[in-house]
């Protein structure tokens, strides 16, 4: 399991097998005793203090700990430093720097991305009906994109259709929001509204599953085939990503906004930042913390289409990424990226 901490001044020690969560600010006997052997990784958000046995834990048994505001915004990693599997690196570095291996690669994800983003704008206009749900011509231009990006003989040109088609699909995006709720265009850092505080807690959350799931298997995350490396960020975790936004993190938007577990008073403006981010107040951010573990985690309850709920969401992942390695590991480059069925 994962660990989400959010309140701020816990303090997490160890004893024999266990982890120990208590809140020394409160009067009430409310430590906690987690085996560590449970324990996947954690996720702190905030002021929390780790002992130097918990540290030691983590490293020695390989447990990532994720460190966040509280606003959600990624400061860094702890994890230990693993021996690397040198032909599965050598042979992704090949891959990378192969333009010809390259492209097939980028071209892989980004037509999983346009056709699970045409999906997903299926399944809400049959799922949340609305007058605004004709999403007919967006689902048309995404199917365009798709013919287009096969004829893409370069990088640049898949990364400007990626671009295209994330336009398409984000002006889509903003007629399946409910009021009070709207959505009128992605921003980000810092997010202006309320979508786009959820969209951005979200993103990040599914950028650090599928980072831990990586490390797992051994694959190098600094090693990149579509998103460009200006600085020592984790690009293929990027890379990744854009083939599962949508399905996990987008339709948990919705389904938060459709079924009234957040409301506009779950938000600020913070008023001491000169850029005025719109985030999510402490009880907002529970709710969501809590949906996004029972999506990624649970097998059942977990999406609007009741047959995919037979597997749990991050074993899907997994498999996927398994696949992914396979095609450097047998240095095939054969690969297709994942698309809902």
């Amino acid at each position: 399991m994962f660990l989400y901490l959010t309140t701020d001044g816990l303090v997490i020690s160890k004893e024999w097998g266990r982890f120990l969560v208590r809140n020394p600010l409160s009067q009430e006997d409310n430590e906690q005793q987690i085996p560590i052997s449970l324990v996947e990784g954690m996720v702190i958000f905030g002021r929390i203090q780790l002992t130097t046995d918990v540290i030691r834990a983590c490293l020695k048994g390989n447990i990532p700990v994720f460190f966040l505001s509280k606003t959600g915004t990624f400061f860094g990693k702890l994890d230990s430093l693993e021996a690397k599997n040198v032909d599965l690196l050598y042979s992704h570095i090949q891959a990378s720097l192969d333009p010809e291996i390259a492209l097939r690669y980028a071209k892989s994800i980004i037509s999983a991305k346009l056709h699970n983003s045409k999906v997903m704008l299926q399944r809400w206009a049959r799922f949340y009906p609305k007058p605004s749900h004709d999403l007919t011509k967006y689902q048309q231009n995404l199917d365009d994109l798709q013919i287009s990006l096969q004829d893409s003989a370069t990088l640049e040109a898949v990364r400007g259709l990626e671009g295209l088609g994330a336009r398409i699909y984000f002006e889509a995006f903003g007629k399946c929001i409910p009021e009070p709720f709207s959505f009128i265009g992605r921003n980000r850092r810092p997010p202006k509204d309320p979508v786009n505080s959820l969209l951005s807690l979200g993103y990040t959350l599914l950028a650090q599953t599928i980072e831990m799931i990586l490390n797992v298997q051994g694959i190098e995350t600094q090693i990149w085939f579509i998103h460009q490396p200006k600085d020592l960020k984790s690009l293929l975790v990027l890379d990744i990503m854009e083939m599962f936004r949508a399905w996990i993190v987008d339709d948990m938007v919705v389904r938060l906004l459709e079924n009234k577990k957040l409301t506009l008073d779950d938000f600020y403006i913070d008023e001491e930042n000169e850029k005025r981010p719109v985030l999510l107040l402490d009880d907002g951010l529970k709710v969501v913390l809590e949906e996004y573990y029972r999506v990624i985690f649970k097998q059942k309850g977990t999406s609007v289409v009741p047959y995919e709920n037979d597997f749990i969401k991050l074993k899907i992942i997994e498999k996927h990424l398994e696949t992914f390695k396979q095609s450097l590991v047998k240095k095939t480059y054969e690969y297709e990226g994942f698309k809902i069925k």
